[in-house]
């Protein structure tokens, strides 16, 4: 036995060495608990901090993006309101082009030749469908002073008999209506005409072009263009909300006011912006939760003074400060007991440690081979760690270079000079139009275990990786400083090989972004953020876009709303080449010649899935659920434009999987017998019972039954008042209730079109 190990031996066996090692052991223990606690406290404070900093830069950078959301959709509902001004326009010069309008405008008096003219051309105009295809209006006519005679669609008479005889308007505003006409102060700019229809449910405003502003000769000629307030205000998302306190003024370049949609309690507010008074106009609106927002047409110099909900008002109903400060005092509380329990538990090894120094030599051993075991532990750890580590650095949680220094040894990134860059890679299986590979269903582990592998294999390893979900990896790629453009050129051909590896033989796409190099690796995380923004550029012709090849020259995507009617009719009819056509337009307009900054890509990819959920939840209910499963699952993986074209395509082919049509056909047109008095039945009604889409069902009514579904339905209630009329002696006043009209105008009408004699006449000739 070594002196040392006696020495040991009689300082234990000392009662009073004993009670000096206990109390000094417990003073030691005292001081380094301090220690411990107090390290792991500035490590909370310091979090704190950073949740104090991130809160207060997220809450000012969501009211930002709330506030340019507002201005760039009111921006995108000017431009389509200009357009409408445009087409009205190219309306009037499109009647012009006609010399018998002309030849009406310069006339001072009707003759017999010049009415039958007229005639003729308001027959012309009733079969013209181009104004109401084009434009969100009601009526249409022009007014010609000279003859003092109305224009329209099917009617040619003097403007007297059309406004008490066609109109049945007010007489006692008839000298307004003619002075509306005739006077220059009301041209370009929406009259409303609540005064020539005070009884009518819906607002009206007339709109009113001088005809000869438009030709280069002399024409006495006004075009008014009749549309409802409804329709004008749907024109503008701005006032869509249930404030009642919306509004939107529409005003030139001199401040006329040329158009003004407002409720009942905002009306005054024409009047203050009329006065230059915006201050107290929004300081009143935010008092009601509400902004103020004002924009500025360049194409036109238009100024839009509108209001919409303000930013608080769309925000939570418990005050975010209260709720903050609850979340900080439990993070603080719950931090500082983790802290507690973390450094008790973490001494307890440390004195056991101290203790453990007076061992003998066998308990020396025994702890040798403690520490070969934990050595193997972190040793079959390394794999975890080594993912971990690469994970940190993409995502910019290492930031002292003491622990970069540590990571980078532990890597292996040792060698001097090195360059570095993010990769992020999405793997998906493809469609069966592309599936070339007679595995045709892959589990998700084994796509991961596929994709890892040739991963590995075309870009060397160690792979430096991880997986953030699932089918998505992401990856830091090293090459040495000097080679610049290289880099990014050697790992596009990489990646085009292992894509035509990964699609021939198990019929997997793979698509890539990439960021921009750079030569410290604390700053990698910016070039993964470029490369996952760089991903959603991607598509089957451009599987591999370097960031660097983003244009933001742009501010809006292409994408307008009948582009997504066209697109939900080509699915729904199984149209797969029409489909395959109109996404090559999408990605031509928004990615190749517009380059989409990649929040308006994000949006534009948004709009796009929306447009196929509407497809997907109107497929037809023979639907096998195991496609419908597999097709939803789609929808959840990391949106890009080839996935949606597959979810489209996917959707084509579910469309094609019908029943016996006719069987489906006769059902529904027992329905409609047993139901045609329901004033509510119509498409909409007809798809939500049969679980079918619009568009489908009245494709197919007109394939089998020869006529459209809204002739068909007419007709049915139109022949059973026939019988009504004929064999009963019903009120004609509860006639038209009976068969499912809600208006006996619109009833007349219809019956009259159709008989040729109103209801009356027929029960008088029975």
């Amino acid at each position: 036995m070594s002196k040392k190990f006696q020495t040991i031996q009689n300082d234990q066996n000392s009662p009073q060495n004993y009670t000096s090692s206990t109390n000094g052991g417990q003073n030691d223990k005292q001081a380094m608990m301090l220690k411990m606690v107090s390290s792991y406290s500035i490590f909370l404070f310091v979090i704190l901090v950073l949740f104090v900093h991130l809160y207060i830069s997220d809450t000012q950078n969501a009211r930002s993006q709330y506030q340019w959301q507002v201005k760039s959709t009111l921006m995108s509902n000017a431009e389509l309101f200009e357009t409408d001004l445009e087409i009205m326009e190219a309306y009037c010069r499109q009647l012009l082009q006609d010399n018998r309008v002309r030849k009406l405008a310069r006339a001072d008096e009707i003759d017999n030749q010049l009415f039958d003219l007229g005639n003729a051309v308001a027959t012309t105009m009733a079969t013209d469908v181009f104004p109401q295809a084009l434009l969100p209006m009601d009526e249409f006519f022009c007014y010609f002073p000279k003859s003092d005679f109305v224009l329209g669609s099917g009617f040619f008479i003097q403007e007297a008999r059309y406004y008490a005889w066609l109109k049945d308007y007010p007489a006692e505003e008839h000298e307004t209506f003619v002075k509306a006409l005739t006077s220059p102060s009301g041209y370009y700019r929406f009259m409303p005409m609540n005064i020539f229809r005070p009884f009518s449910s819906k607002n009206y405003y007339m709109y009113m072009i001088n005809m000869n502003d438009l030709y280069y000769m002399d024409l006495d000629v006004i075009a008014c263009f009749v549309l409802e307030e409804e329709k004008l205000s749907s024109l503008f998302e701005c006032l869509d909300s249930d404030s009642p306190y919306r509004y939107l003024s529409v005003r030139t370049t001199h401040s006329d006011n040329i158009l003004s949609l407002h409720t009942p309690e905002s009306e005054n507010f024409d009047s203050l912006i009329a006065d230059d008074l915006l201050d107290e106009m929004e300081d009143y609106l935010q008092s009601q939760d509400m902004s103020m927002g004002i924009h500025t047409s360049a194409d036109t110099g238009f100024t839009y003074y509108y209001s919409h909900p303000s930013y608080d008002a769309t925000t939570n109903n418990a005050p975010p400060q209260i709720l903050y400060a609850t979340v900080f005092v439990a993070a603080l509380v719950g931090g500082l007991i983790i802290i507690f329990m973390i450094s008790e538990r973490n001494i307890r090894p440390i004195i056991e440690l101290d203790q453990q120094l007076q061992v003998t030599e066998q308990e020396k051993s025994d702890l040798q081979e403690e520490k070969s075991h934990l050595e193997e532990v972190m040793d079959s750890q390394r794999p975890i760690i080594f993912n971990s580590y690469v994970r940190q650095f993409l995502r910019g949680m290492i930031v002292s270079p003491e622990e970069a220094t540590y990571a980078k040894d532990f890597l292996g990134l040792t060698e001097e000079n090195l360059i570095y860059n993010g990769l992020y890679v999405v793997a998906y299986n493809s469609s069966n139009e592309y599936q070339s590979a007679p595995n045709e269903f892959i589990t998700l582990e084994e796509c991961n275990r596929i994709v890892r592998e040739t991963l590995e294999q075309f870009l060397g390893t160690p792979l430096y990786y991880f997986s953030p979900s699932d089918r998505v990896y992401a990856l830091l790629v090293v090459g040495r400083q000097g080679v610049g453009k290289d880099l990014i050129l050697r790992t596009n051909e990489a990646v085009i090989k292992l894509h035509d590896y990964l699609l021939d033989t198990y019929g997997i796409w793979l698509f890539a972004g990439i960021g921009k190099n750079t030569d410290d690796i604390l700053n990698v995380w910016e070039s993964y953020q470029q490369a996952m923004e760089a991903v959603n550029y991607t598509s089957k012709n451009y599987i591999f876009f370097p960031y660097e090849f983003i244009k933001k020259d742009s501010s809006a995507f292409y994408y307008p709303a009948e582009l997504s009617t066209k697109l939900i009719h080509f699915i729904t009819t199984g149209n797969t080449s029409q489909v395959l056509e109109l996404f090559n337009l999408l990605h031509q307009e928004n990615i190749e010649e517009r380059a989409l900054p990649i929040n308006m890509v994000q949006f534009l990819l948004s709009d796009i899935r929306n447009t196929l959920l509407k497809a997907r939840f109107a497929l037809p209910p023979n639907t096998p659920a195991e496609a419908i499963k597999n097709l939803d699952e789609t929808f959840n993986q990391h949106e890009s434009f080839k996935l949606c074209e597959d979810i489209a395509l996917r959707l084509c082919e579910l469309f094609t999987i019908k029943t016996d049509d006719t069987d489906l056909i006769s059902t529904i047109e027992k329905y409609i017998h047993e139901n045609y008095a329901d004033p509510s039945i119509g498409l909409n009604k007809i798809s939500d019972e049969f679980q079918i889409s619009e568009s489908y069902f009245s494709h197919l009514f007109k394939e089998k039954k020869g006529v459209n579904f809204s002739t068909y339905l007419e007709n049915m209630r139109l022949s059973e008042a026939s019988r009504l009329i004929r064999e009963t002696d019903i009120s004609l006043n509860e006639l038209y209730l009976s068969v499912g009209y809600n208006n006996a105008n619109t009833f007349r009408r219809a019956f009259k079109k159709v008989y040729g004699i109103t209801p009356s006449a027929m029960r008088d000739g029975t």
